[in-house]
């Protein structure tokens, strides 16, 4: 009797009871990843929040099964809807509700968690597309081989779903236990209470710092959250209540997270600090250097290069000796960073000096004013990002040779502008042709773009310099970090032999004495660096702190270097010009994402010290002291108002320029 009991108030709450197992199988498999990822439970190295007593657990799992139950309660209700229509009957039809439910989440959670393993939770489709270039199209080519992995898998585990459910619809197991009247009220009720709750629900967590840390990670809460702010969003600003950062005016549409704050109107519109000021004027020092001849540049960039690379050693073996050499006999710059963490950005921010876009007194532009002969020899793909366009490497009377230009010699199949990539030996190649073309009896510039270390750090045509064997693509994760990195070390001693054949066939032409060579990062990259992998979606050392060499050992560096002033750097050098920086109150400013939608922006001082600030959380943390702060702390606090003021206004003035400039471009 009693089997028979529990199995008719099974039958009875079937539909309940489907929802509570696809719940319950969320609810463990997403914990466990968000814990794998973020230590949520036990803390981790740059978080700011876990979870350390048993009643901040057994809230957070509480809050987290309340937005897991409406979300699936809502594709339950569409699901039994049509059926009923349909008059199906039979326990397949929960059986597929429960597994196609568990499958679907369960590859979602897999491609989150798994497929962009190598990403940290900073990762979302505007930063994915920026390491496409800015394309929608290439930031998916990007991931492609990652998703192309995911969806074999996905596709395995359909195959067996279907031959489970033709196996089970033989057995139309249907029984008499109908829902009544007064459970269907029940259940009634019950939808328009949690509906009427879930909006206060998640207003609760998102006045709770600690409780929105963990929520918004998860997927339930996000999308509920999400429609929850749409529906809010009153003035169509794209922002309403429900989100975090919440629009601070939800009826007033110039006000919101993320505005364009225009100077002087009284105004506050993104949030921060009152009104924006205009930017103070900045003496161009660049600007006021008089075009002429000197000697020749050799500007060469490393793909994805660590400031680290000078001293690393691989068996005993420095990894670098041909820039070890250089940096020994020259300046080797020892606080230098890239500014975005992307390689379209970074090589604008080289050329054109700015965060901004196109500028006419751009490193290409005065070249050509001083009467420099400009040849471009790039591994990639320049039009990548449109960087060949913006900076001037297409212009007339310019000698271009890329990826896109050899693409018979490409090291890989694809033909998408983010994949396309030429060996460091065919580039090498190519240079020492245009060496033979070139007459040195006039000035030459001559840009060189090595792409060994991109991801994944190796290429079938790839030399094997310090190691034996390669890490495969397919094994790349955390637990091989040491195989990962002795690759990737691999790929910069390839990339250093590179180097040195250019020095060679400077000196077989006799003008390396008279050529200022310069040798960069377009930004750093992290082997697993505190749970990272890759780059352009953290802020820190690993991902943004690059190696600067110049074979001049007179200039004199006390301050840190951003991208946008090694063109400056460059050109004093070949002119023979005072090179001195030395303002050791200097910031450079950092981002991740755009100026128009940041993520994190940040200033690294002297020393490495850094601020950032995170707009999606408005929270402050402050290297140097390990400590993380709301944004209302931080600018309440003598210690720390300084610096978060200086940040956002930096940021607000990058903006203004950003927006005077488009206007002026019409």
């Amino acid at each position: 009797m009693n089997l028979i009991r529990l199995e008719e108030l099974m039958w009875r709450y079937r539909r309940l009871l489907s929802v509570f197992v696809v719940v319950i199988f969320v609810q463990l498999f997403e914990l466990t990843l968000l814990h794998y990822k973020y230590n949520i439970f036990t803390g981790g190295f740059l978080q700011p929040v876990w979870y350390q007593t048993l009643s901040e657990r057994a809230e957070f799992i509480f809050v987290s099964l309340w937005f897991d139950s409406v979300f699936f309660s809502f594709f339950a209700l569409v699901w039994f809807f049509f059926v009923d229509r349909l008059n199906k009957h039979g326990i397949y039809i929960y059986y597929i509700f429960t597994v196609f439910s568990m499958l679907i989440m369960g590859g979602w959670l897999g491609f989150k968690f798994k497929v962009l393993s190598y990403f940290n939770d900073t990762v979302n489709f505007l930063i994915l597309q920026n390491l496409g270039g800015g394309s929608v199209k290439d930031a998916f080519l990007y991931a492609s081989n990652e998703i192309t992995l995911f969806v074999v898998a996905i596709f395995v585990v359909i195959v067996l779903f279907i031959a489970s459910f033709k196996f089970l619809k033989k057995f139309d197991y249907v029984r008499s236990f109908p829902v009544n009247t007064k459970q269907r009220v029940e259940l009634r009720w019950l939808l328009i209470f949690c509906v009427a709750l879930t909006p206060i629900m998640t207003l609760f967590v998102l006045n709770n710092e600690t409780l929105r840390f963990g929520l918004q990670k998860k997927t339930s809460f996000y999308v509920i959250s999400r429609i929850l702010d749409k529906l809010s969003d009153v003035d169509f600003d794209g922002y309403g209540s429900f989100t975090f950062p919440r629009d601070k005016e939800v009826f007033n549409e110039n006000i919101y997270p993320g505005a364009l704050d225009i100077p002087g109107n009284g105004i506050d519109e993104d949030g921060f600090l009152g009104d924006a000021i205009i930017p103070k004027s900045v003496v161009d020092t660049f600007a006021m250097i008089a075009p002429k001849k000197g000697k020749h540049i050799v500007l060469i960039v490393l793909e994805s290069a660590r400031a680290d690379l000078l001293e690393k050693k691989i068996n005993g073996r420095y990894v670098a000796p041909v820039l070890r050499n250089l940096a020994m006999s020259g300046t080797a710059v020892e606080q230098a960073y890239s500014h975005t963490g992307y390689t379209t950005t970074s090589l604008k921010a080289i050329f054109n000096r700015n965060l901004i876009g196109k500028n006419d007194a751009n490193l290409l532009g005065f070249l050509h004013k001083s009467g420099y002969q400009q040849s471009i020899l790039s591994g990639q793909d320049e039009s990548f990002g449109e960087v060949a366009t913006r900076t001037g490497m297409t212009e007339e009377g310019v000698y271009y040779f890329d990826a896109r230009t050899a693409i018979e010699d490409r090291t890989y199949v694809s033909k998408s502008s983010g994949s396309l990539r030429l060996s460091e030996e065919r580039v090498v190649a190519q240079f020492k042709l245009r060496a033979d073309e070139l007459d040195f009896a006039q000035p030459q510039f001559i840009y060189l773009n090595f792409q060994a270390a991109h991801f994944p750090y190796s290429h079938p045509k790839m030399t094997k310099r310090i190691i034996q064997d390669f890490i495969p693509r397919s094994e790349i994760n955390i637990e091989n970090k040491e195989r990962v990195e002795e690759t990737y070390w691999n790929a910069i001693a390839n990339a250093d032999w590179a180097v040195g054949e250019v020095i060679n066939e400077l000196e077989k032409h006799h003008v390396l004495k008279d050529t200022t060579v310069v040798i960069l990062g377009d930004h750093g990259e992290s082997l697993f660096d505190d749970g990272f992998l890759g780059h352009g979606h953290a802020v820190n050392d690993s991902q943004t702190q690059i190696p600067f060499i110049i074979n001049d050992s007179t200039i004199d560096v006390r301050e840190v270097i951003g991208q946008v002033d090694v063109a400056e750097m460059a050109v004093r050098s070949a002119l023979g010009l005072e090179n001195q920086w030395i303002n050791q109150d200097k910031s450079v400013f950092q981002l991740v994402g755009s100026l128009e939608r940041p993520e994190l922006i940040a200033h690294v001082r002297n020393g490495g010290d850094r601020t950032v600030f995170d707009f999606r959380s408005e929270e402050v943390f402050f290297s140097a002291t390990k400590v993380w702060k709301t944004y209302k702390e931080a600018i309440a606090d003598p210690q720390y108002k300084g610096r978060i003021e200086s940040l956002i206004r930096d940021w607000e003035g990058l903006r203004w320029q950003a927006h005077l400039a488009r206007k002026q471009g019409g």
